[in-house]
């Protein structure tokens, strides 16, 4: 073979590459130039938890979840409420009450539903825009929600929304301070709220010289005011006004053990 010929499919390779290599990023670009966020409009009609909530879009429901964070869990039959999760759902339905128009963006760089057919969404508010203007944030910047990254694969706002995490978490706002101090996945320690206690019957009629609003144990009568240290009764019943406060718990049982 001559070096002439050689050299010649020499530079047709060469171009043959160079065609490829420019295809190849050519692609690239066109992929990037399609991927774009879907918006769309509608109103809140349920809040499930801390960070999913049901909205109504052209006329059909759909649940969503707000993208880039994570809260304490407080509706997982498989756990036990997590500590934070009351909190973030009640701070959640404070920024998005039933019936609250809504603006729904999601992010190119992530799924736009994940596995349980959620929408995965940055959620904002009327009036209110870019990255640090979505719900989203918000929950971060106030301590009642975590950055939440899936898969490695970081999401637009990730930045801003981790350095707002670690503010909140510098200054132990919400989860980061006591009694979670950033530990989420314990049990959560608050009284759970549950239906309202039934009405308090009226007060049996009393012994002489026991206070009718207690039963189960004579408790004098006030004034002057006892506390539990000056009874020997304990776990007794509240059936009127707790007059002399023995019932610190508002449970209806008095001085427990």
């Amino acid at each position: 073979m001559t070096g002439s010929r050689v050299r010649a499919e020499s530079t047709t390779g060469r171009r043959i590459r160079r065609l490829l290599v420019l295809g190849l990023a050519a692609g690239a670009f066109a992929g990037a130039a399609d991927a774009h966020a879907l918006t769309l409009s509608g109103t809140v009609s349920d809040v499930v938890d801390g960070d999913t909530v049901k909205v109504v879009v052209r006329g059909f429901e759909t649940p969503v979840r707000l993208l880039g964070i994570d809260t304490p869990e407080t509706r997982d039959p498989r756990k036990p409420v997590q500590c934070f999760g009351p909190q973030a759902s009640a701070r959640t339905a404070r920024l998005l009450p039933v019936g609250r128009r809504v603006r729904l963006v999601t992010d190119p760089t992530q799924d736009e539903r994940d596995r349980y057919a959620r929408l995965l969404a940055y959620v904002y508010t009327p009036g209110k825009s870019g990255p640090r203007g979505s719900v989203n944030f918000t929950l971060v910047a106030t301590g009642h929600a975590k950055v939440y990254v899936y898969g490695g694969e970081r999401f637009t706002h990730a930045v801003p929304f981790f350095r707002a995490q670690h503010r909140a978490r510098k200054v132990r706002n919400g989860l980061w301070g006591p009694p979670c101090r950033g530990n989420t996945t314990k049990p959560d320690p608050t009284p759970r709220e549950s239906a309202p206690p039934p009405p308090r019957r009226a007060p049996a009629p009393a012994r002489a010289g026991c206070d009718p609003n207690y039963a189960g144990a004579c408790i004098p009568p006030a004034p002057p005011d006892v506390d539990c240290g000056e009874i020997a009764a304990r776990n007794f019943r509240v059936v009127g006004e707790d007059v002399h406060n023995l019932d610190v718990d508002r449970d209806g049982i008095a001085c427990e053990e």
